[in-house]
């Protein structure tokens, strides 16, 4: 009756192996698996820059950034500069003493905040799934499993057991 989003989402077969295929269904042999190397940062605007510079030392260090997640990654950090720069709109324009101009500038603030108030709400609810992706948010990395790096290869305890 549901769709391919329903119920649990799959954990990593490195992840069954290690404890022992608890659920005894077959093991995806294919499971893709991303590429060794160094991440690097892609082409960005200006304030995505500043945002990768902020959040990709964070998400490496947890292992949630690999080669195969920059484009990702980047589309994480377009829309976090997207939703700053909105954030950055809200603010009121200074006065300058002068009546008419101040108000002036009230009024023109005005339109430029609700275009900023809306920007704000269309964006954070699509830079929150981003974020959970690669447990950026608490909630998040208590769903997220990374395996530890294997130095050997993983093999069950039960390889070779039950025949």
């Amino acid at each position: 009756m549901g769709n391919q989003n329903s119920g649990r989402r799959p954990q990593p077969t490195a992840l069954k192996v290690l404890r022992g295929n608890p659920g005894k269904r077959k093991l995806n042999a294919l499971e893709p698996i991303p590429p060794a190397g160094a991440v690097r940062k892609p082409t960005l605007s200006t304030t995505a820059g500043h945002v990768w510079d902020r959040l990709a030392p964070i998400a490496i260090a947890m292992r949630t950034l690999t080669a195969a997640d920059v484009t990702a990654f980047a589309t994480l950090c377009e829309l976090q500069a997207t939703l700053e720069c909105a954030w950055a709109q809200k603010n009121p324009p200074p006065k300058t003493g002068d009546r008419k101009a101040d108000r002036e500038a009230r009024y023109a603030h005005a339109s430029t905040l609700a275009d900023a108030i809306k920007t704000e709400k269309d964006f954070a609810p699509i830079v929150r799934q981003y974020y959970a992706l690669f447990g950026l948010e608490p909630v998040s990395r208590a769903k997220i499993q990374v395996p530890e790096p294997a130095k050997t290869p993983v093999v069950s305890k039960w390889a070779g057991e039950l025949k």
